[in-house]
């Protein structure tokens, strides 16, 4: 049983964002904007926070919400709308700073093209250093996010909530443009099986259930392993260490942080064409063969079945199946990866309960570094059908597709920051040798692999490619309700503790 302290989660204090990844809402657009005059961006805010969506209880609104609104704001963006210097001074170093440091350059393997210097957006040069590091861009203020069931009702949803010609104290800086992916699988019902980035994988299975939340799918019962306390997520609640997350949030909870979230945004540009004809030059282009290697490269089939529950071929009644672990599955135990391999994109990001001898103990260590993904795919797909078959030797006509990368958690440092550096870019992890994640890991085309375990040998592939650049990027504050509504009215100094 996860405890979350006396507290109960305050539903209708939190943006729902928390609870839906929006998979019934398709269409998505992401705004970044810079606040040029604090007094009409007040009135803009007091006028959006009653349209935000609220975490809810799934069974009575599901089918009715045809769109939905969320807002996030930087470290500069909380100031330029007048947070106090003792509130923002409360929250952690890592969002304070930015996402553009030269310390996370190399913390987070952002190197070559990925360098912020490099983005394009989200960065600049620091202009008062004579080498080329960067910082964030301090016009980076506020993010919208915009969901909506079809294009026509995001359009009208956007042109509301930021209507042109009208001076809001916004200056709109970048619209993110989003795209659903899906097929060429169906599901029983003829739908086509989705959403899946760009590469051809289902997205969005292996999410964390947090304690006190409604789940969002009403169908499937949360599994104790794969819950985590509120306070992974949110701050305001105990995390898995009985602890208050670092935050603007007194012991008891109670502060402008309360309710609210970190978020992380990264925009990755994904080289489809490369990442097929790397895997197809592996297997003499022999179609199935490379499906199956990029199968355990990522974990999971393209459908979405998990390799360690069905390792030769995808299962469609296992296409979203999330309750196993590796080491001590009661079906299908695979402790040594020869069914998952150690290195598998899905297996090093969530460990589950394979890293250590104390397969529980391990279990809980790695539930201390979740997060909870909100992705979506941008830009038009390599092929129309996202077969893989069709994806090996198809023409790249150059057009810029990827994943817009968003992830919530309460302490970046611990959650997204360490995943990606010890997990996923650590050549060494899981007992490995020379093995960075083989989608989202630090390649430079020469010296990382790939290690396929084997009974009765193991199979390395070599000179691995990356197939992944960041293009840009920031830290987010998602705010609770109340929170919006102390920024609406100028007045977080009131809520400082």
């Amino acid at each position: 049983m996860i405890p979350y302290g006396e507290r109960r989660l305050e539903y209708h204090d939190i943006q729902g964002l928390v609870q839906h990844d929006y998979v019934e809402l398709p269409s998505a657009i992401f705004v970044l904007c810079q606040v040029t005059d604090p007094e009409r961006a007040h009135a803009w805010l007091a006028g959006l926070v009653e349209q935000i969506e609220r975490v809810s209880r799934l069974a009575l609104d599901h089918p009715r919400r045809t769109s939905a609104v969320h807002v996030a704001f930087t470290s500069h963006g909380l100031s330029a709308l007048g947070v106090a210097a003792e509130v923002l001074n409360q929250f952690p170093r890592e969002f304070r700073e930015g996402m553009a440091t030269l310390q996370r350059e190399r913390l987070l393997g952002d190197r070559g093209e990925s360098r912020a210097v490099n983005w394009e957006w989200g960065a600049e040069r620091d202009s008062t250093r004579a080498d080329d590091h960067p910082r964030p861009d301090p016009r980076l203020h506020v993010m919208l996010m915009v969901y909506a069931h079809d294009a026509d009702m995001l359009r009208d949803r956007i042109e509301t909530l930021l209507p042109r010609g009208t001076d809001q104290g916004l200056r709109e800086l970048k619209r993110f443009d989003t795209v659903f992916l899906a097929g060429p699988e169906r599901e029983a019902d003829g739908r086509l099986v989705g959403p899946k980035e760009h590469f051809g994988f289902r997205d969005g299975i292996g999410q964390p259930h947090v304690a006190g939340m409604p789940p969002s799918d009403p169908n499937v019962n949360p599994a104790e392993g794969n819950t985590i306390a509120p306070g992974e997520v949110l701050l305001g609640y105990a995390n898995s260490y009985g602890e208050m997350p670092e935050g603007p949030t007194d012991v008891h909870g109670l502060g402008f942080g309360r309710n609210g979230t970190f978020l992380v945004f990264r925009q990755l540009r994904q080289d489809v064409k490369q990442f097929w004809d790397y895997v197809a030059a592996c297997s003499d282009s022999e179609a199935d063969a490379a499906i199956k290697l990029a199968a355990k490269m990522v974990g999971r089939w393209p459908d979405g079945t998990p390799l360690v529950v069905s390792p030769n071929h995808s299962n469609p009644e296992a296409r979203t199946h999330n309750q196993f672990l590796y080491a001590s599955d009661r079906d299908h135990p695979d402790p040594y990866g020869t069914r998952c391999p150690i290195g598998a994109h899905i297996r090093r990001t969530n460990p589950r309960d394979s890293l250590g001898d104390d397969p529980a103990q391990a279990l809980e260590l790695a539930n201390q570094h979740r997060i909870i993904r909100r992705s979506r795919a941008y830009g038009p797909p390599l092929v129309e059908n996202m077969d893989p078959k069709s994806m090996m030797g198809a023409v790249d006509n150059g057009a810029e597709r990827g994943l817009h990368f968003l992830c919530l958690n309460a302490a970046i440092d611990r959650q997204f920051e360490f995943v990606q550096s010890l997990w996923a870019n650590n050549p060494k992890f899981g007992n490995l040798y020379e093995d960075p994640d083989p989608l989202i890991g630090v390649q430079d085309g020469r010296t990382g692999q790939f290690t396929v375990q084997g009974q009765p040998i193991r199979c390395r592939y070599s000179n691995m490619q990356r197939f992944v650049q960041v293009r840009g990027g920031a830290y987010f504050f998602l705010p609770g309700i109340e929170a919006i509504r102390t920024l609406a009215r100028n007045s977080t100094t009131a809520l400082s503790r």
